[in-house]
């Protein structure tokens, strides 16, 4: 009886057998639940978090999860912990191996240098590598940029000791002796730099090769197509908020991130941020430009037993990305 009166009072004065049904529909919508999306530390997804503290997101529309580690936010997705999230190109194609029904939102960074081999000191040249430990979070971003790196040195996998380990636990290894490089990222990057590291090799040195994506599942993106596309625009709109007031945008995020607006700045400078137009060029046309990183990937994944197949994103990107994030 109660839910019959909670209906007919969404149906006001109007004649019930004309408003009901659309009614109804609409008090169902207001009772979704909020988008859920799952994030983990890294620079080039704060705007996500300043979008909800200056308003653009609302708690009702959707609701930000940091995880520890993006290992924990991929499974978060996989197991449908999550409805959307924050994970890059080779995460991505993991997940499609794996049979998880996903499509690429958008393109939130590009890495630029902010992905690294942070070093020590005697490590001096990528030929000092030869012998050396390097440790890496063993997923398919650290072994793509260990594979990289090999490449560029000169190396093969047996002339180097990896070990396999949470960024997080990286600045304590670097202070014991346990390692002699590392593939890491900020804000890591920046505490093994202040320990006395230096960039050996970094992204910069293969750009456009690194995404860091949006994803959603795809019974989300089909169901409620309205709420993904407003995240997708309020992103869109913080990046520009931004641009408009650096200072107080920079302040903001260098608080949640407890470290000074120079550091933030400092953090960033190796991270591509796609807006609207770069965002249709990647991800959208008849050859999205993302096509390229996803080749290179699938060689080195399949190369180094991640992949079981070359894995084809198409069928993940978005059909109509410019309605979406057009309004």
């Amino acid at each position: 009886m109660k839910s019959l009166q909670k209906r007919l009072a969404c149906s006001c004065l109007f004649p019930l057998a004309l408003v009901l049904p659309p009614l109804l529909a609409a008090c169902d919508r207001q009772h979704e639940p909020p988008l859920r999306i799952a994030s983990s530390p890294w620079p080039g997804y704060e705007p996500l978090y300043l979008a909800k503290e200056i308003g653009y997101l609302q708690p009702a529309q959707a609701r930000i999860f940091e995880l520890p580690s993006s290992d924990i936010t991929l499974e978060s997705f996989r197991n449908h912990s999550a409805d959307m999230a924050t994970l890059t190109l080779d995460e991505t194609m993991d997940l499609m191996q794996s049979g998880v029904k996903l499509r690429i939102l958008m393109a939130l960074d590009v890495s630029n240098g902010a992905d690294a081999v942070m070093a020590k000191p005697q490590v001096k040249r990528l030929a000092d590598l030869k012998g050396k430990r390097i440790a890496i979070l063993n997923i398919p971003l650290g072994v793509y940029m260990l594979s990289r790196t090999l490449e560029a040195a000169g190396l093969s996998r047996q002339d180097v000791q990896v070990i396999p380990s949470a960024e997080s636990k990286h600045e304590e290894m670097y202070r014991l002796g346990k390692a002699d490089a590392f593939i890491t990222f900020d804000p890591f990057k920046t505490a093994l730099a202040n320990r006395g590291a230096h960039v050996l090799f970094d992204s910069s040195r293969i750009p456009d090769e690194i995404f860091d994506l949006m994803l959603v599942r795809e019974e989300v993106y089909q169901t409620r197509r309205a709420e993904v596309c407003n995240v997708a625009r309020q992103w869109l709109r913080t990046l520009e908020y931004m641009r408009r007031s650096p200072d107080a945008a920079a302040a903001s995020i260098a608080k949640r991130l407890g470290v000074t607006p120079q550091a933030y700045r400092a953090m960033v400078q190796g991270i591509k941020t796609p807006g609207a137009e770069e965002n249709l060029a990647l991800l959208g046309g008849e050859a999205p430009q993302i096509l390229n990183a996803a080749k290179r990937l699938n060689a080195v994944m399949v190369g180094e037993g991640q992949l079981k197949r070359e894995i084809d994103i198409r069928p993940a990107l978005p059909p109509d990305l410019q309605a979406c994030i057009g309004g």
